[in-house]
């Protein structure tokens, strides 16, 4: 299987390791992703709110070279990603104004959309391209004994209109993708609450309070991981999560990983080759999965 894959601003940057780990575990399940030519920052987010023309544009523009390339599809790691495309297509194709603006704005550029080609989380592709049984084919360490909260965040199901893989308040494709592993799935009831990152620069007090909803909700559940999939909630809930830890005086932590990570864990593969953070690692050392850091 090919596809053309959209990593992302915060998968080229700070969230590196989500790209390690998902080209290592597109390979090893026949996947091969090639890059977009170019591709430019899809202001996710942000821009939609100061400059819907701007946003569209952008995103098109990402879609106008899938085109060329010759696929009809996308996929991308990043719900924040994969939410601004998918928002680009459907107002291009439904707000006939906008639809005006965005082609005066494009028609001196190289942007050639013809509306053929769509954006896909990975996970979609996963769960329902790859399926279930091939990914289990794969596992050589299951994580028997490992509970896994599935964190879905705001963005990778609602509003269904952009989305609609599966229904917002039943999902259920991680818990599933949880499972291949050997791992016992948990479901939370902040599980498709918001990471707070997209306030961590204008109210940062109230983005750790939203960080520390999910995972204390997690937490009560027994949880020993938080798995998730998206490139800006791995900012949040690792790097940031020491910033939580601090604020709310907590005495534990959770540990949260990339699914492709969890996934390439269940592969064989080493935390070093998949970049597994430190705290990580401690939580699968104590349960007896690494045996060395």
């Amino acid at each position: 299987m090919k596809i053309a894959y959209y990593p992302g601003c915060a998968t080229h940057g700070y969230a590196h390791d989500v790209d390690t780990a998902t080209k290592i575990v597109a390979e090893t399940l026949g996947i091969e992703l090639v890059e977009v030519d170019d591709w430019n920052c899809c202001g996710g987010g942000f821009l939609d709110e100061k400059d819907p023309v701007s946003h569209v544009a952008l995103n098109l523009r990402n879609l106008s070279q899938v085109e060329k390339m010759g696929f009809n599809k996308m996929t991308t790691p990043c719900s924040v990603c994969l939410h601004s495309h998918r928002k680009a297509e459907v107002v291009y194709k439904e707000d006939t104004n906008l639809r005006r603006s965005v082609d005066e704005r494009i028609k001196e550029t190289s942007v050639k959309y013809s509306g053929n080609s769509t954006t896909e989380h990975l996970v979609w592709i996963l769960v329902r391209d790859v399926g279930v049984e091939t990914i289990k084919s794969r596992v050589k360490k299951p994580l028997t004994g490992i509970r896994v909260a599935a964190f879905y965040g705001c963005q990778m199901l609602r509003p269904s209109k952009y989305l609609g893989f599966e229904d917002p308040f039943t999902a259920k494709s991680l818990e599933t993708l949880i499972q291949t592993t050997g791992a016992t799935p948990v479901t939370f009831p902040m599980r498709s609450a918001c990471c707070g990152f997209p306030l961590m620069g204008s109210n940062e007090k109230g983005a750790l309070r939203l960080a520390f909803n999910v995972l204390n909700s997690a937490k009560q559940m027994n949880s020993d991981l938080l798995v998730h999939p998206c490139s800006l909630c791995h900012l949040q809930m690792d790097i940031t999560q020491e910033k939580v830890k601090a604020e709310f005086n907590l005495t534990w932590r959770l540990p949260a990983i990339y699914i492709t990570q969890l996934l390439g864990l269940a592969f064989g593969y080493s935390a070093d080759e998949l970049e597994i953070p430190k705290y990580a690692r401690e939580v699968l050392t104590e349960k007896g999965y690494l045996t060395t850091f």
